[in-house]
């Protein structure tokens, strides 16, 4: 054991300190460290710092999961706003749903004037089934039978789509944005459009082919 001011072996130990014994160190018969002690301590902090150094490097913050479909569609938590009537006919608006007061009037007899359980326990207020094939915002199914809310991809709930069940989201906009998503693949509103003209406006045979070649 050597002391830390004149790395002299001198030393008087006591229980609770170290004297310098040294007579020619200017810290003679003072309290000193030993430089066992000075040792241990950098000892320490060095296992500490590797330590703390290997556990930052070794954890890896990203997520390497399975990205889903919902996972890039919904609603960031900070945008979250409270299910209030007019909030609705806003998030509706925002969504360019078609036929927005039917779908409003629609969305107050589906939830029961945004009171129904399912809309409270699945924030899903329109009754939707979850969608296994095509772009949603829902981050699992709702088993009304054993009251269960079950979340995955859309191919690891493939498994319960025979199974009666309900979509699940993580908040009401998202069940809106679903709708929407929903709209756009199964009420393809320029198809219909055409049709129509097809069917009662035009006399020329090749109109709709003509709007549609000149329209793209």
């Amino acid at each position: 054991m050597k002391t830390s001011c004149c790395h002299s072996k001198k030393v008087h130990v006591q229980k609770d300190y170290v004297l310098c014994m040294n007579e020619e160190c200017e810290n003679f018969m003072l309290p000193t460290v030993s430089k066992a002690t000075s040792k241990m301590w950098n000892n320490i902090f060095a296992f500490f710092f590797f330590l703390f150094f290997f556990v930052l490097s070794f954890d890896d913050f990203s997520y390497n999961g399975p990205v889903t479909a919902s996972d890039l569609t919904k609603t960031s938590k900070k945008n979250i706003l409270p299910l209030t009537e007019e909030n609705l006919r806003r998030e509706l608006d925002s969504n360019h749903i078609i036929c927005q007061e039917q779908v409003y009037a629609q969305i107050m007899i589906e939830s029961g004037h945004l009171n129904s359980y399912l809309s409270k326990r699945a924030n899903n207020l329109l009754g939707m089934r979850f969608p296994f094939k095509r772009k949603t915002s829902a981050v699992g199914i709702y088993l009304p039978e054993s009251n269960l809310i079950i979340k995955g991809t859309q191919q690891e709930l493939k498994k319960y789509r025979t199974q009666n069940h309900y979509a699940v989201y993580e908040n009401w906009q998202d069940c809106v944005k679903d709708y929407k998503y929903w709209q756009d693949q199964s009420f393809k509103l320029t198809e219909r459009y055409l049709t129509f003209l097809g069917e009662n406006y035009a006399e020329d045979p090749a109109y709709i082919a003509k709007i549609k070649s000149m329209s793209k």
